[in-house]
Parts: C-alpha cells; structure tokens; sequence
C-alpha cells in the first residue's frame, strides 16, 4: 500500500510538472511563449472551429475574456477567446496552441479566485458552451458535459428526486471535483470528487482518455482533488442521490453578537448529524452583521427541532428559514449568491481569497471579527466560514483520492472585498 500511495504520488507531481494544462486552471506549456499570434493561423483555425473564436478586435471581446472577479491581478486580455462546442474544438485549440507556443489557461464555470481562468497573450479554452445532461434514475448516476454549472445540472436531475453533490453556488462549473468540491451535501455524501464515478480527459499531447476506477485509474485517482495539469475534462459522470424537499434559511444577527454566535456555532456543528451543512457569513454592510446560513436534508420534523435548539440559543433579528426544493438553493435569488442589490455589493471590482482552517478556534473567531470591523467605508467586506467538515467527507481514507482536506471539525474561510471604483485597488 505505501509503495502505491508513494506511486500515485509521483505521479500527481510528474504530471504537474509535464502535462502543462488543466481544466479549469491556468499553466504555462513552453518555457518561451510567443507574445504575437499569426492572424493568417488564425483566420485558419476559424475555417474548422465549431464554436466562436473570439480576439480582442471583436465586439463582444471584453465580455468573453471577462472572469468572475475582476481586479488588477486578474484582469487577464488573451489573443483568444476559444468557446468551444465540443471536444474536436478542444482537440483544435491544444493543437494550435503547441504550434503557435502560446500558453494555455481552460474555464468552465469561471470561478477561479486567482484568474486561473484566463492568461495575457494566451489561448483560452472556455468550455462554458459544451453543454449536456444525460440522467439514468435507475442507476442514480448522470453524464455532465463540463460546461453545464450547478444550477443547470438539478434542472435536469431535480426532475427524478435527485442530485448529485454540487458547490454551494448555481453558476459553478461542473468540474470542481477536480479540487475537491465540498457542498450542502458533503456530511451525508461526502465530497463531489468521492462521488465521481468517470471522466473523459483530453490530454496536452492530444489524447482523449476515458478514466475511472479501472480504466486510467491513477489519472482517475488524480482527477479527484488533485488541482492542476492532468489535462481538460469534457465529460463527467457524477453518482446521484435521493433529494427532494429540504429546510432551509439564514438566522441574522448583529455583528455585536458575533463572537458568542460563532463560538455556539462551533460547538453545535461539532454534534450535527451528516444531514446537517452550514456557514457563518459576516458583512461590512448594514452597519454589520453575522448570518447563519443552513441546509438540512433528512427528516424535514427533526430538522425543524435541530435549527429551532440554535434558535434557543439566541434570537436572531430576523429568521427565514423554510422548507423549498433543493434545486431552489441554487437559484440567483438564494442565499448562495451576493446581495446584488446593496450599494456596497453591487460593485464592478473584487478580489477573494480562500483559505482551509483546522479548527474555529476562539483566536480565529477573534481575527475574523477584528478584521471586518476594520473594513474602509469605500468598500464592501466578507468573511464566510463554510463547509464544516465532517460526517461522511470524512470517513473516505486520506488515500483514497488526491483530496485531503477531510479532518473532521476543520472549516473553509473565504475572505473577499468588493469595490467601485479601480483607483481604489490599492487601498
């Protein structure tokens, strides 16, 4: 066993180290990477691309290269924008970009907080337009083409009772199971990448793999949380389960009351059944304040008794907590997505930054409340405390996938700051 763990390894970091591409992150491919490309290329490669090649002489350029934070360190302006329609696009793009030597970056659902999703002077794959769901109910599993998000994917799986498990935002892609994945569903479920059952990749030397636990298999094992340069997923296959009604909602509280909630927060979530997922977000807006955000997928009876124990323990200002149908956490309008309408939120310009704590303990509450307090009054500040590992995410072995961040009470810490005006970067 230790000799196949030190194997799989391996593995992972010649790959890093060879592969030069990633779905849904950004790497260079040749030590020397040209800064200008052939128009008469590609005028060429327009002639046999399915989808929309778009350069920065088109109109809808700015709109194409566009990520989902827009800073100074990610506002990225590639020599193409290659929206493709299916994996002979792909094929096309990896092609060219050997030969033109021009460095890759490949996006999906756009969410990378560090701009992996494009590159200056680069080729970027954006498989957004590669879309797909094909649902078998009787063995609970689906087909996902890699350009489909969270939201699009219950739309089609929703329509049988299930789901599979998915990020905590309907415009994420497919693919994050690729880096883990960690959702509502992660206690009962465990991890997106724990419930991918294949893959298709397509490779930086042009080959399109099929892999999964016997076929491929430590490109399989890679693929499940192992980050970057293995090469770029098309299709998915993703195990499904039995969900249909949930109880859901958000307790709000005043940022005076943060420290005694987050502390309660801590040791509730240390006895919450697998059934049970949360997060605590705290806002610069409104003066400040903390929410309690929750999802419960058992019993909707024995849910209603859990979150009212939480309420018990403080009142919250306000209370919304209902019972919907899963796919409806997904939408826009849902507790998963910014307040689009608030004067601080509603800004052109952010930047995030993640980080995977080991426990909430008291001096990282501290910080957090310290640090949003100190939020500037030109800008919108964040902090979310999300994905509270445990139940079944972490009963998987360390070595069963590439993903290890699975210590039971450990807990996932966004950091993220939103502005309008770009003098302001700096600040």
């Amino acid at each position: 066993m230790k000799k196949r763990i030190k194997a799989r390894r391996e593995f992972v970091k010649q790959s890093a180290m060879t592969a030069g591409m990633f779905a849904f992150g950004k790497f260079r491919v040749f030590p020397a990477v040209k800064l200008a490309v052939d128009k008469d290329a590609i005028n060429k490669l327009k002639r046999t691309f399915n989808g929309s090649l778009i350069v920065p002489d088109d109109p809808g350029y700015d709109e194409a290269r566009r990520l989902f934070t827009l800073n100074p360190d990610t506002d990225k302006h590639p020599a193409i924008v290659a929206q493709c329609k299916g994996e002979e696009d792909v094929l096309r793009c990896i092609d060219f970009a050997h030969r033109q030597q021009m460095e890759v970056a490949v996006r999906s659902g756009n969410h990378s907080f560090l701009g992996w999703g494009s590159c200056d002077k680069g080729i970027v794959i954006d498989l957004s337009q590669m879309m797909g769901v094909a649902v078998d109910p009787a063995k609970r599993k689906a087909q996902v083409s890699t350009g489909n998000t969270a939201e699009e994917i219950l739309a089609a799986t929703a329509t049988y009772g299930l789901a599979p498990v998915l990020g905590q935002i309907g415009t994420v892609g497919a693919g994050l199971a690729l880096g883990g994945g960690l959702g509502y569903l992660s206690g009962k479920y465990g991890a997106t990448c724990d419930n991918l059952v294949a893959a298709r990749v397509i490779t930086a030397d042009g080959r399109s793999l099929k892999t999964d636990a016997v076929t491929n298999e430590d490109l399989f094992w890679a693929i499940r949380g192992g980050g970057g340069n293995f090469g770029v997923a098309t299709l998915i296959e993703y195990q499904l389960h039995p969900v249909g009604e949930v109880l859901t909602g958000r307790f709000v509280y005043p940022i005076s009351k943060a420290k005694s909630v987050l502390r309660h927060f801590r040791e509730f979530m240390a006895t919450a059944p697998d059934e049970l997922q949360a997060a605590c977000v705290l806002m610069s807006h409104h003066g400040g304040e903390l929410s309690v955000q929750s999802v419960y997928t058992g019993n909707l009876d024995e849910g209603e008794r859990l979150l009212d124990s939480f309420r018990k323990f403080q009142t919250p200002g306000q209370d919304s907590v209902k019972r919907i149908s899963y796919r409806e956490i997904y939408k826009p309008e849902s507790f998963g997505e910014p307040d689009q309408g608030d004067e601080n939120i509603a800004c052109p310009f952010s930047s995030l930054k993640g980080t995977y704590i080991e426990s909430l303990s008291d001096d990282a509450i501290n910080l957090v409340i310290e640090c949003s307090a100190q939020s500037p009054s030109s800008c919108g500040v964040g902090f979310r405390l999300d994905h509270y590992v445990h139940g079944q995410v972490c009963r998987v072995a360390p070595d069963a996938t590439a993903f290890g961040l699975r210590k039971a009470g450990a807990i996932h810490m966004t950091f993220w700051v939103v502005w309008k005006e770009e003098a302001q970067a700096s600040a």
